[in-house]
């Protein structure tokens, strides 16, 4: 310390009638008087916007799933609405599911059968009885 600076005032040392009294009490902001506030803002609720908030992704994220089965399924050679899946609330695995069900019903449908070929049946060919046919007129 200087001598031209001063000790920090305590209660105490400070002669100040506000030091006399005490301490301000400081237990955080003064609360505004009701007749301040407006009476709309009173009752009115306030909703977070956070709900809105995750329920719009949600929705977005569900969308972009559906999306992506949709492609997935017109690669494989399904027809699939998005947005008709999307206002019927389809659940995007109840439309895998749908996707793998007429994939396995069309697969179904195109199995090859494996069968041997047929044997030649014993005899003339037609071309050849054709020829026979043909010299046999030429002779008469």
């Amino acid at each position: 310390m200087t001598k031209t600076e001063r000790p920090a005032a305590t209660p105490e040392t400070d002669p100040s009638p506000a030091a006399a009294a005490g301490p301000v009490p400081t237990a955080g902001p003064v609360p505004a008087p009701a007749s301040l506030l407006a009476p709309a803002a009173l009752s009115t609720p306030v909703t977070p916007p956070v709900v809105a908030h995750s329920e719009a992704e949600a929705l977005r994220a569900e969308y972009s799933e559906i999306a992506g089965i949709a492609a997935q399924a017109t690669r494989l050679g399904v027809t699939i609405d998005a947005a008709e899946a999307m206002k019927k609330a389809v659940k995007p695995d109840a439309l895998r599911r749908s996707v793998l069900d007429a994939l396995a019903a069309r697969s179904e449908a195109s199995t090859v059968v494996a069968a041997a070929p047929q044997q030649p049946t014993a005899g003339v060919s037609p071309i050849v009885r054709r020829a026979r046919e043909r010299a046999a007129a030429g002779k008469n």
